[in-house]
């Protein structure tokens, strides 16, 4: 006997979803197709957000093969940022927006950036990136961790407009790339590039080297000097460690950031200045608030938008492609071949908590390009700080004995071409300390001395 069985389809496919920034939160939200996918604090929002500054309930996407938003007469308002009408300016965020009357619908596009209140929200496709991330390529991060691919597509929309950008982080945990990001994906990317350290800037560097100053301004000022912050304009300048500023160079980076305009020292009238600022810290800068050490007026200003990135051991997928790209880009710097990495080796970089994050994971690459001496890199290659705390001495005498192998072979049987990069490198590595780097090459001090001779190799300091 046949029975007819009903054939149920299946649910349609979700074509898009969301990501949600809020404070140091990342979170993705897939949109049923067909649905009205409410926004709000309300418990009853299919994408609920807790923050002050959105309403109970905001606004709603309408999805469909399209996405389109609707604000529900928040009280903090809902703007869509589009990367193609960057350049626009705008009193609140700096970039393109187009404000949503309240009971309107309007279209959203994949990467587009939605602003509920404070809290920024981006359309992607389902499963895909608005704007795949490059993994090692020239110039560009190695991205595999998912946070950090989140983060990358959110940097990108970020750029495409002036919102301030915050970027938080443990030191050697990848600030300073990302810093560099934001400006090559700007529309400033041809203009200049200024990273500046803040625990190193005093009231009177700032003053002098910043701002500028008029001839005469003080003793020693024989002619006029535009500032940085001048020599700047048309490009952007990095704040690092911008947590620590003291009070009073804060309250002048905070009129600098109101007024966009300078004062040079011993002149009377401002200068306008057209600078993008991108800060970074390893501070908790809301802690410092409440603590009364940094300026709540001058924290809101710098954080339009604030991106936390995780540290190297909270993201471990991504300790074997750095570790790769920084061994080919060591090798092909020096002009060797690519070693491959041996699983001893590969299981020392996991088992390892990378406290000075991917910096830490550079340096100890850096060094095992110089220590390979084959096609393997192993696990006696890589160098690193023991579990204990305390590092390893590469010039004690283990160090000696093992790297005495790399160097004897290859001065006797390489390439001049060869053996000149080598003693160009350890040499390098050494700080030029001619006694240190004839250890890490094995052979003694005055064979060092006689082959820099022969070379006719610049003559470093004595060791």
């Amino acid at each position: 006997m046949k029975v007819d069985v009903a054939t149920v389809p299946p649910p349609p496919r979700a074509l898009f979803e969301v990501t949600i920034y809020v404070r140091q939160e990342t979170r993705t939200v897939e949109l049923v197709p067909g649905s009205v996918s409410g926004i709000g604090r309300g418990a009853d929002n299919a994408i609920r957000i807790d923050d002050p500054s959105v309403s109970r309930h905001h606004a709603v996407l309408h999805v469909g093969e399209i996405v389109e938003v609707e604000d529900l007469g928040s009280a903090n308002g809902t703007m869509v940022v589009h990367s193609k009408h960057a350049g626009v300016e705008d009193e609140t965020i700096g970039g393109a927006t187009h404000t949503i009357p309240s009971g309107e619908r309007y279209e959203l596009q994949v990467g587009d950036v939605l602003r509920v209140g404070q809290v920024v929200l981006v359309l992607q496709r389902k499963g895909r990136s608005s704007h795949p991330a490059p993994v090692g390529g020239p110039g560009q991060p190695v991205l595999v961790d998912p946070e950090m691919r989140r983060a990358y597509e959110l940097l990108r929309k970020a750029a495409a407009t002036e919102i301030s950008v915050l970027l938080l982080g443990e030191t050697g945990a990848g600030k300073e790339v990302m810093a560099e990001t934001v400006h090559r994906w700007s529309l400033r990317a041809e203009g200049p590039f200024l990273k500046l350290n803040c625990a190193a800037l005093t009231d009177t560097l700032l003053e002098s080297e910043l701002f500028g100053h008029e001839r005469g301004a003080f003793t020693g000022a024989h002619a006029t000097k535009a500032g940085l912050l001048e020599s700047t304009d048309g490009g952007t300048v990095v704040l690092d460690e911008i947590g620590e500023l003291s009070p009073g160079t804060q309250a002048k980076l905070l009129r600098v950031l109101e007024e966009r305009a300078v004062i040079r020292v011993g002149a009377t009238k401002p200068r306008r200045i057209d600078v993008r600022f991108v800060t970074a810290t390893n501070r908790d800068l809301a802690q410092r608030v409440q603590s009364g050490h940094f300026r709540s007026d001058l924290y809101y200003r710098i954080s339009g938008l604030v991106i936390r990135i995780p540290p190297l051991r909270q993201r471990p997928a991504e300790i074997e492609p750095l570790a790769r790209h920084f061994l080919r880009e060591f090798s092909m710097r020096s002009g060797q071949i690519v070693p491959s990495v041996s699983p001893a080796a590969l299981g020392k970089l996991l088992a390892h908590d990378w406290p000075g994050n991917v910096r830490e994971l550079r340096n100890v690459m850096e060094r095992a390009t110089l220590l390979v001496s084959g096609s393997v890199l192993d696990a006696e290659h890589v160098m690193i700080e023991n579990s204990d705390g305390s590092s390893q001495d590469l010039f004690d005498s283990d160090f000696e004995a093992q790297t005495a192998v790399i160097a004897s072979p290859f001065l006797e049987g390489g390439s001049p071409e060869d053996e000149k990069a080598r003693i160009l490198k350890a040499l390098e590595a050494c700080g030029g300390n001619q006694t240190r780097a004839a250890k890490m090459l094995g052979i003694a001090r005055r064979t060092l001395i006689n082959r820099i001779e022969q070379f006719n190799l610049p003559r470093p300091k004595k060791g």
